[in-house]
């Protein structure tokens, strides 16, 4: 049995990406790990059947240039046969895969990181305007894994430990913990604030869910944007539920179990919820959709009409020259319930 790396450095939703291509290591006999960047991932990965280990260079032991180190030990101690980088990757997740001296090293070529990739031993084109789960999948085509995308996404199902737990947790906050909702996400990377639609449009399409198919909404608002799920319920007339930075990503992942519907901006939360099968609606302004959309049959794209989007590209952002929201703030409530009722009603 070969030991495969699988290493996914950015952010939550790329990790959650890069699944489906551990689910084939899998299926082929390998026995997989997975190196992310943020520890809060790691419980929600350990329900991951594809794995059979995930590490997060951002634990505390691996901090600083001491602890890079030590991951580059503790990466070397393993022997892994191969390394997989989900796309995209950084230039220097490249360069530590090669001193961890892992022999075989699979992963794209592209702009603005052409000249890293010689660290490669194996360096493909990526698919134009490809959807960065599929981008992934080519590295496992290329080393003969075959597989059923349909049977390898939605990658994660909610255990049933943790949704008693989220029944617990609705039941403590006066909620009721047999009803089925729809979780809103108003925020995304906290740098990120030209993502955001703004919270008096997630304040309709709660209005809007509720009266077509009687779904209360949770807002999923964590540390990264205080205060949004307080203003989608002073702005909604219908039943909204806050979560005001309660809980971790396990416990995010928990409340899945319970959600019918999941509308957010370009999120890791979006992708989390598009992983657990939950028919998904996501916003999209600078980012490109095509390469982060909730991805497979249950998930919908509601992309900004701007000529000037999508902006964001893997080239350095110099940000949104326009007023906060610009993108956004026109894109309306009507467009997003429209894709909501030919998701449910398909």
């Amino acid at each position: 049995m070969a030991d495969t790396l699988i290493v996914s450095l950015q952010g939550i939703g790329n990790a959650l990406l890069a699944l489906p291509l551990a689910a084939a290591a899998r299926r082929a006999g390998e026995r997989t790990t997975m190196l992310v960047l943020s520890p809060r991932l790691l419980p929600v990965l350990a329900q991951a059947s594809a794995l059979d280990e995930a590490l997060a260079a951002d634990e505390p032991r691996f901090r600083g240039w001491r602890g890079r180190w030590r991951l580059l030990r503790e990466i070397r101690r393993r022997r892994f046969d191969r390394v997989l980088f989900a796309y995209p990757s950084g230039k220097n997740a490249y360069r530590f895969a090669r001193l961890a001296d892992i022999g075989e090293r699979l992963g794209h070529r592209y702009t603005p990181i052409e000249k890293a990739a010689g660290h490669l031993t194996a360096a493909f084109v990526p698919l134009r305007k490809g959807h960065d789960l599929e981008q992934n999948m080519t590295l496992a085509e290329h080393l003969g894994w075959t597989h059923n995308l349909a049977e390898l996404w939605p990658a994660l199902t909610v255990p049933a430990a943790l949704a008693e737990r989220a029944r617990q947790y609705l039941t403590e906050k006066g909620l009721d913990p047999r009803a089925r909702y729809v979780g809103l996400h108003t925020g995304c990377d906290g740098r990120w604030v030209e993502k955001r639609w703004p919270e008096e449009h997630f304040a309709a399409v709660a209005e809007q869910v509720h009266a077509a198919y009687g779904l209360p909404a949770i807002v999923f608002d964590g540390p990264g944007e205080p205060g949004t799920g307080l203003l989608v319920r002073r702005l909604a007339k219908t039943p909204v539920h806050g979560l005001a930075g309660w809980g971790d990503l396990a416990d995010a992942f928990s409340l899945m179990s319970v959600c019918d519907l999941f509308v957010a901006n370009d999120s890791g939360l979006m992708n989390l919820a598009a992983a657990c099968g939950v028919p998904t609606v996501a916003v999209f302004g600078p980012s490109e959709p095509w390469r982060t959309r909730p991805y497979g049959p249950h998930g919908r794209a509601v992309i900004s009409d701007r000529t000037c989007a999508p902006c964001y590209t893997l080239e350095p952002y110099a940000g949104c020259p326009y007023e906060y929201h610009h993108c956004l703030r026109g894109l309306s409530p009507a467009r997003v319930m429209a894709a909501i009722d030919e998701l449910l009603k398909r």
